[in-house]
Protein backbone atom coordinates (compact mmCIF):
# COMPACT_ATOMS: atom_id res chain seq x y z
CA UNK A 1 0.00 0.00 0.00
CA UNK A 2 1.50 3.54 -0.77
CA UNK A 3 1.77 5.91 2.09
CA UNK A 4 0.53 9.50 2.14
CA UNK A 5 1.27 11.83 -0.46
CA UNK A 6 4.36 13.97 0.83
CA UNK A 7 2.38 16.86 0.24
CA UNK A 8 -0.76 16.31 1.94
CA UNK A 9 -2.11 18.25 4.31
CA UNK A 10 -5.06 16.47 6.36
CA UNK A 11 -6.65 19.62 8.04
CA UNK A 12 -7.16 20.55 3.74
CA UNK A 13 -9.77 17.38 3.83
CA UNK A 14 -11.83 19.22 6.29
CA UNK A 15 -14.00 21.63 4.36
CA UNK A 16 -14.37 18.94 1.30
CA UNK A 17 -16.20 16.51 4.54
CA UNK A 18 -18.18 19.19 5.55
CA UNK A 19 -19.49 20.39 2.59
CA UNK A 20 -22.79 18.54 2.83
CA UNK A 21 -23.60 20.47 6.46
CA UNK A 22 -25.55 23.59 6.55
CA UNK A 23 -23.06 26.45 5.69
CA UNK A 24 -22.90 27.34 9.75
CA UNK A 25 -22.83 24.00 10.84
CA UNK A 26 -19.78 23.41 8.27
CA UNK A 27 -17.72 25.66 9.40
CA UNK A 28 -17.94 24.75 12.81
CA UNK A 29 -17.56 21.20 11.91
CA UNK A 30 -14.12 22.06 10.04
CA UNK A 31 -13.25 24.00 13.63
CA UNK A 32 -14.00 20.81 15.82
CA UNK A 33 -12.29 18.64 13.28
CA UNK A 34 -9.28 20.61 13.72
CA UNK A 35 -9.89 20.46 17.58
CA UNK A 36 -10.22 16.77 17.12
CA UNK A 37 -6.72 16.52 15.61
CA UNK A 38 -4.75 19.08 18.41
CA UNK A 39 -6.85 17.70 21.64
CA UNK A 40 -4.90 15.62 23.99
CA UNK A 41 -6.25 13.40 26.83
CA UNK A 42 -9.61 12.01 26.35
CA UNK A 43 -10.76 11.98 22.95
CA UNK A 44 -14.47 13.34 23.56
CA UNK A 45 -16.34 16.55 21.31
CA UNK A 46 -16.31 18.45 24.81
CA UNK A 47 -12.13 17.93 24.37
CA UNK A 48 -12.33 18.79 20.95
CA UNK A 49 -14.12 21.88 21.51
CA UNK A 50 -11.64 23.02 24.28
CA UNK A 51 -8.97 22.28 21.33
CA UNK A 52 -10.66 23.90 19.20
CA UNK A 53 -11.29 27.43 21.17
CA UNK A 54 -14.98 26.99 21.03
CA UNK A 55 -15.70 26.55 24.89
CA UNK A 56 -18.02 29.89 24.92
CA UNK A 57 -20.31 28.46 21.82
CA UNK A 58 -20.69 24.67 23.20
CA UNK A 59 -23.82 24.82 22.26
CA UNK A 60 -23.65 25.14 18.48
CA UNK A 61 -21.19 22.86 18.56
CA UNK A 62 -23.17 20.54 19.59
CA UNK A 63 -25.49 21.22 16.75
CA UNK A 64 -23.10 20.94 14.36
CA UNK A 65 -21.73 17.40 15.69
CA UNK A 66 -25.87 16.29 15.32
CA UNK A 67 -26.12 17.70 12.04
CA UNK A 68 -23.12 15.78 11.08
CA UNK A 69 -24.55 12.52 12.35
CA UNK A 70 -27.83 12.87 10.06
CA UNK A 71 -25.93 13.21 7.26
CA UNK A 72 -23.54 10.30 7.81
CA UNK A 73 -24.03 8.62 4.72
CA UNK A 74 -23.06 11.72 2.43
CA UNK A 75 -19.72 12.70 5.07
CA UNK A 76 -18.96 8.92 4.26
CA UNK A 77 -19.05 9.01 0.76
CA UNK A 78 -17.25 12.40 0.94
CA UNK A 79 -14.81 11.05 2.92
CA UNK A 80 -14.38 7.81 0.58
CA UNK A 81 -13.99 10.04 -2.51
CA UNK A 82 -11.69 12.82 -0.66
CA UNK A 83 -9.02 10.87 1.37
CA UNK A 84 -9.52 6.82 0.88
CA UNK A 85 -9.54 6.87 -3.27
CA UNK A 86 -6.11 8.75 -3.15
CA UNK A 87 -4.52 6.56 -0.60
CA UNK A 88 -5.65 3.52 -2.66
CA UNK A 89 -5.80 4.78 -6.39
CA UNK A 90 -1.86 3.30 -6.90
CA UNK A 91 -1.88 -0.12 -4.85
CA UNK A 92 -2.09 -3.32 -6.27
CA UNK A 93 -3.94 -4.89 -3.68
CA UNK A 94 -6.01 -3.16 -1.07
CA UNK A 95 -5.99 -5.20 2.81
CA UNK A 96 -9.04 -5.43 4.46
CA UNK A 97 -9.73 -6.45 8.05
CA UNK A 98 -12.52 -7.07 10.41
CA UNK A 99 -12.13 -5.79 14.13
CA UNK A 100 -14.54 -6.97 16.68
CA UNK A 101 -12.72 -5.63 19.91
CA UNK A 102 -15.35 -5.97 22.94
CA UNK A 103 -15.58 -2.33 24.09
CA UNK A 104 -15.97 -3.53 28.14
CA UNK A 105 -19.22 -1.99 29.95
CA UNK A 106 -20.12 -2.23 33.25
CA UNK A 107 -23.74 -1.94 34.87
CA UNK A 108 -26.77 -3.07 34.40
CA UNK A 109 -28.27 0.67 33.06
CA UNK A 110 -25.67 -0.27 29.76
CA UNK A 111 -28.29 -0.40 26.92
CA UNK A 112 -27.61 -3.62 24.76
CA UNK A 113 -24.54 -5.02 26.64
CA UNK A 114 -23.78 -8.51 27.18
CA UNK A 115 -21.77 -11.32 28.42
CA UNK A 116 -18.85 -12.05 25.37
CA UNK A 117 -15.71 -13.81 25.00
CA UNK A 118 -12.61 -11.87 26.29
CA UNK A 119 -10.16 -12.28 23.45
CA UNK A 120 -7.63 -10.64 26.29
CA UNK A 121 -8.43 -11.94 29.49
CA UNK A 122 -5.32 -10.15 31.03
CA UNK A 123 -4.30 -10.43 34.40
CA UNK A 124 -7.71 -11.28 35.86
CA UNK A 125 -7.49 -14.25 33.72
CA UNK A 126 -11.37 -13.83 33.23
CA UNK A 127 -12.70 -15.65 29.84
CA UNK A 128 -16.00 -13.33 29.62
CA UNK A 129 -16.34 -9.98 29.40
CA UNK A 130 -19.28 -7.61 29.63
CA UNK A 131 -20.43 -4.90 27.18
CA UNK A 132 -20.58 -4.27 23.58
CA UNK A 133 -19.14 -5.82 20.36
CA UNK A 134 -18.08 -3.28 17.82
CA UNK A 135 -17.99 -5.02 14.37
CA UNK A 136 -15.89 -2.72 12.55
CA UNK A 137 -14.50 -2.93 8.47
CA UNK A 138 -11.44 -1.30 7.99
CA UNK A 139 -8.72 -0.15 5.11
CA UNK A 140 -5.10 -1.17 6.16
CA UNK A 141 -2.51 1.27 5.24
CA UNK A 142 1.17 1.34 6.16
CA UNK A 143 2.69 5.21 6.05
CA UNK A 144 6.42 4.79 6.19
CA UNK A 145 6.08 7.02 9.58
CA UNK A 146 3.61 4.84 11.33
CA UNK A 147 3.57 1.69 10.26
CA UNK A 148 0.31 0.06 9.69
CA UNK A 149 -3.21 2.14 10.38
CA UNK A 150 -6.66 0.90 10.01
CA UNK A 151 -8.68 3.26 8.47
CA UNK A 152 -12.82 2.37 9.22
CA UNK A 153 -15.02 2.09 6.44
CA UNK A 154 -18.44 0.37 7.93
CA UNK A 155 -19.05 -0.20 11.23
Amino acid sequence: MSPLPTNTKVCQWFPQLASSLDRRSAKRFVLLLVGAVLARGRRSVTSWIRAAGLSTRFRSCYIAIAAAGKTVDKISTQLLRTVITPLVKHSQRLTLALDDTPAQRYGSHIQGAGIHHNPTPGPAGSHQSYGHVLVVLELLITPKAWGVIALPLLA
